[in-house]
C-alpha cells in the first residue's frame, strides 16, 4: 500500500502548464526508422462503440542504431508514447480526467532493438478517440523509438527520443442501432459477471467503449474498485469517458443505496471527480508563469471543493449502511472508516465498532492491509481476539505479504498484551517454518533470547540454518560463539547467499573488527561461486566506516561493478573523509577518459565496458553530490559540473537550480510511518538522524520549509499532531546551527 498525495499542484496535468507543439503536426525526425499502422484483418467498417484494434509495426534499416520501448501500459491508466491523429477530429473521452489532477506514471517494460524485422505493439483507438458515425483518416505520431547519444552529444536522459509519423489509414463508423447495442451490452455484462479475471477484463473493456445510456447504468452498477476489482480501471474510465456525464453521476448516486453494491474510497473519489469534471466552472486555468498564484489559488479552491463533495457523498453512504449486506456492508464500512476525518466523532466511533464487527466478511487482503498499514482505524483491546485468531494459523513463507501481516499482528498483540506478545514471538522463533521480523525479536529480553540464539548457532554450525538465524547472530551474538562462527565462515567463504554472508560480516565487525575487516576483504576477493561481491559494501550499511579503507581501495577495482558498489556505499555510509576519496576517483576517471568523454554513453543491454564506465561516473557524481556526511553546496556543485561529462552536467545543473531557487522544501515521506524518511534539495531517503545531520551541515542563515500535509492531501492521512511534533524536533535542531525552518502547508 502506498501513501500518495491526493492533489499535487506541481504535477497537475501537463496540458494546463505548457503548450507544446501540436503533436499531429509533427513529421518523422529520421528516415531510417519508421512506424506503420494497420487494422488487423483489414477491417474498415465498424459500428459506433465497437472496439477498433490497431497494430503498430516498427522497423529500421540502420543496424543496431535504434531501440523501441515495449511497454503497453502505464500506472496512470494511459500510455502517452503515441498520439492518435484522427481526421475529422474526434473527442478524447478522457481529456478532462488527465487534465485535472496529478497521476503517477511509469510501469514495467523493456527495450527492443529495431531491425528490418518488425517489432509490433498493439492498441485500441477507442482508448484515445471516440469517433461518431462518419468516414475517418488515422495516423499515429510515436515517441516510442529512441537511440543512444552520439559521441559528444549531451542528453538529459542518456538517450535521444525520436518522432515517427506513420502512414495514414481510413475506416468507416456507422450507427450501431438499438438492437446491436442492447445485444452487445447484454453479452458483455453476462461475460463480466460469469467469467474469470482475464475474461472479466475483456468484458469490462467492451462495456467501457459502448458509450450508450444503458451501458453507463451498467458501468455504475458494476464498478466498485480499481486495483482490487478485475477490470475496475476500465469500468471507471467508461464512466469518465461517457458523453452521458450527468447520467453517470446520477447512476452512481443511486448505487449508494443498493444493498449489495460495495461503496469504496475508489467509488467515492470517482463520483467526486466526475462531479467536478462535469462542471465547466472547475476547468483548470491555463498556467501563466508570470502569475503562478492564479493556478495555485485554483488548486487550493478545487481541493476544498473536492473535500466538500466527498463529504456530501459520504452522508448518504452512512445512511444506506444499515441496508448493506455481507461483503458489500463490510467494505463500505471500511471506506467510511478511511474517511473518519469527514465524520463527526460519534459516527466515526460507531463506524470503527462496525468495522470490527464485520471483520469476518472482509477479504483476506483487506484484513492484512488494515492490520499492517491502517491499524489506527481499528486499534484497541477489542481487536485482541481477532489478532490472536489471525496469528494462530501456520506460519506463512518468509518475506511474503502474509508473513509481514502476521508480524504486524503480533506487534499489535504485544502493544495490547505484552506477555501474550512475547509468548507468540518465542513460539515463532522456535518454529523452523517461521521467521519473525527482527523488530519483533528486539522486543524480547536477553534471557528470553539466549536459548533461541544458542539454537541458531547450532543450526549454522550444522549448515541447517534459517536466514533469520544469521541475523540473530549478527545482532545478539556474543564472544562465546565467535570461534565457532569464524570456523564455519572460513569453511564457506564465498559460498553463502548474500544475506547470510552480510549478517556474519556485520557480526564480526561488531565483535572483532580486526577479523571482520579481513573477512570483508576475503569476501570481496571470493568471486567464483556467487555475485555477492558486487553488492557487499552497500549491504554492510552503517558498519561500513569500519572497513572504509577497503571501500576506498575498491573504488579502483578493475571490476567496475565493484567500484560502483564502493562509490554507492561511501556516499551513503562513508564518513566525511570519504568525500575526498570520491573526488579523487572522479578526477582520475576523467583523466582516463580525457578526449573520449563523448564516448561515455550507455546502450542496451548496458553490460559492455563503456556502459559500466558510464554508470560508475554517474554514481561518483551522485555520491559526491548527495553524500550523507558532507554538504555539496552550490560552490562544490559548480566544481562538480566542471569535472563531469556533458550528460552528468545536466543532472548537476538540476541540483544547482534547486539551491538557486531559495525555497528549499523538506519533504517527509510518511510511508510507512514507523520508517519516516525525508528529502531536501538533492538529498533523498534520509532517516531522521541523517536528516538532522544534513541540517547541521547547511550554511548558516539558510531558510528551509517543512511540508505539512492537511487532511485530504495524502492518503492514508497523518495526524497534524504527529507532523507538528516532527517539525518542531527538526526546527529546534536546525536552529542550533543557524538554519531556520518554517512550516509550509500549501502545495
Amino acid at each position: 500500500m502506498r501513501r500518495v498525495a491526493v492533489i499535487a499542484i506541481p504535477l497537475a496535468g501537463t496540458a494546463v502548464f505548457a503548450a507544446p507543439p501540436e503533436p499531429c503536426s509533427l513529421a518523422s525526425t529520421v528516415t531510417d526508422a519508421k512506424v506503420t499502422i494497420a487494422i488487423p484483418d483489414g477491417q474498415t467498417l465498424f459500428r459506433e462503440g465497437e472496439i477498433i484494434p490497431l497494430a503498430l509495426s516498427f522497423t529500421s534499416t540502420a543496424d543496431k542504431r535504434y531501440w523501441a520501448d515495449n511497454r503497453n501500459y502505464d500506472r496512470s491508466g494511459r500510455l502517452t508514447i503515441e498520439t492518435y491523429c484522427v481526421e475529422p477530429a474526434a473527442r478524447d473521452p478522457l481529456a478532462d480526467y488527465f487534465r485535472a489532477g496529478a497521476f503517477m506514471g511509469g510501469g514495467l517494460g523493456n527495450t527492443q532493438q529495431l531491425s528490418e524485422k518488425p517489432f509490433t505493439a498493439t492498441a485500441e483507438l477507442n482508448e484515445w478517440r471516440q469517433p461518431g458515425p462518419g468516414h475517418y483518416r488515422l495516423y499515429v505520431v510515436s515517441y516510442r523509438v529512441w537511440r543512444p547519444p552520439d559521441p559528444g552529444e549531451a542528453t538529459p536522459y542518456g538517450h535521444v527520443s525520436l518522432t515517427l509519423r506513420s502512414n495514414t489509414i481510413e475506416f468507416e463508423i456507422i450507427k450501431g442501432g438499438a438492437d446491436w447495442g442492447d445485444k452487445q451490452l447484454q453479452d458483455a455484462t453476462a461475460a463480466y459477471q460469469n467469467a474469470a479475471d482475464d475474461e472479466q477484463r475483456k468484458a469490462a473493456r467492451k462495456l467501457r467503449f459502448l458509450n450508450t445510456k444503458p451501458s453507463v447504468e451498467t458501468l455504475a452498477k458494476l464498478f466498485w474498485g480499481l486495483n482490487d476489482q478485475p477490470g475496475g480501471w476500465d469500468l471507471m474510465f467508461g464512466l469518465f469517458g461517457s458523453p452521458y456525464r450527468a447520467e453517470a453521476i446520477a447512476a452512481m448516486q443511486r448505487e449508494i443505496n443498493n444493498p449489495v453494491h460495495t461503496i469504496t474510497q475508489d467509488f467515492l473519489r470517482a463520483l467526486t471527480k466526475l462531479q467536478i469534471n462535469a462542471d465547466i466552472s472547475w476547468d483548470p486555468p491555463a498556467y501563466d508563469s508570470a502569475h503562478p498564484e492564479v493556478s495555485q489559488e485554483y488548486w487550493h479552491k478545487r481541493q476544498t471543493h473536492e473535500r466538500e463533495l466527498m463529504q456530501a457523498a459520504i452522508a448518504p453512504t452512512v445512511a444506506a449502511l444499515p441496508q448493506k449486506t455481507g461483503r458489500a456492508h463490510a467494505l463500505t464500512v471500511q471506506a467510511l472508516a478511511e474517511s473518519s476525518d469527514l465524520l463527526d466523532a460519534s459516527t466515526a466511533s460507531q463506524i470503527r465498532k462496525e468495522l470490527i464487527a464485520a471483520w469476518g466478511d472482509l477479504p483476506e487482503k483487506t484484513k492484512q492491509e488494515l492490520i499492517q498499514y491502517r491499524w489506527p482505524l481499528i486499534a484497541g483491546p477489542d481487536m485482541l481476539p481477532i489478532l490472536k485468531e489471525f496469528v494462530s494459523r501456520p506460519a506463512p513463507p518468509f518475506r511474503t505479504m502474509d508473513a509481514m501481516a502476521r508480524d504486524a499482528a503480533i506487534q499489535h498483540i504485544y502493544e495490547l498484551d505484552a506477555a501474550k506478545g512475547r509468548s507468540l514471538i518465542l513460539r515463532d522463533l522456535r518454529d523452523p517454518r517461521a521467521q519473525p521480523s527482527i523488530s519483533l525479536v528486539k522486543l524480547l529480553s536477553t534471557d528470553e533470547l539466549r536459548p533461541i540464539f544458542q539454537d541458531a548457532v547450532g543450526r549454522i554450525e550444522k549448515n541447517d540454518a534459517r536466514e533469520l538465524d544469521y541475523h540473530l547472530v549478527e545482532l545478539f551474538g556474543d564472544e562465546l560463539a565467535l570461534a565457532g562462527m569464524k570456523t564455519v565462515f572460513n569453511d564457506h567463504l564465498g559460498q553463502w547467499g548474500c544475506d547470510p554472508q552480510t549478517a556474519m560480516l556485520r557480526y564480526f565487525l561488531r565483535l572483532e573488527p580486526e577479523f571482520g575487516v579481513k573477512a570483508v576483504e576475503a569476501s570481496l576477493a571470493a568471486r567464483k561461486v556467487t555475485g555477492c561481491y558486487h553488492f557487499l559494501l552497500q549491504e554492510l550499511g552503517d558498519a561500513l566506516p569500519k572497513v572504509e579503507p577497503l571501500a576506498i581501495s575498491a573504488l579502483n577495482d578493475t571490476d567496475l561493478e565493484v567500484a560502483n558498489d564502493a562509490a554507492l556505499a561511501l556516499g551513503r555510509w562513508g564518513t566525511a573523509s570519504a568525500e575526498t576519496a570520491l573526488w579523487t576517483r572522479l578526477k582520475r576517471f576523467h583523466q582516463e577518459w580525457q578526449g573520449r568523454e563523448g564516448d561515455l554513453r550507455a546502450t542496451p543491454p548496458y553490460t559492455d565496458p563503456i556502459a559500466r564506465a558510464t554508470a560508475l561516473e554517474s554514481t561518483l557524481v551522485n555520491s559526491i553530490a548527495t553524500g550523507t556526511n558532507w554538504i555539496c553546496d552550490p560552490e562544490k556543485l559548480a566544481q562538480l559540473s566542471a569535472l563531469a561529462s556533458p550528460r552528468q552536467q545536466i543532472q548537476v545543473a538540476t541540483w544547482s537550480k534547486q539551491w538557486a531557487q531559495g525555497q528549499a522544501l523538506i519533504l517527509p515521506n510518511w510511508y510507512p510511518e514507523d520508517r519516516l524518511s525525508f528529502g531536501v534539495l538533492q538529498y533523498s531517503n534520509l532517516d531522521e538522524q541523517q536528516c538532522m545531520a544534513k541540517l547541521s551541515q547547511m550554511p548558516r542563515g539558510m531558510k528551509l520549509y517543512f511540508q505539512i500535509w492537511k487532511p485530504g492531501q495524502i492518503s492514508p492521512p497523518v495526524s497534524m499532531e504527529k507532523q507538528e511534533a516532527v517539525f518542531q524536533v527538526l526546527r529546534r535542531h536546525a536552529a542550533q546551527f543557524g538554519v531556520t525552518i518554517e512550516e509550509k502547508s500549501d502545495l
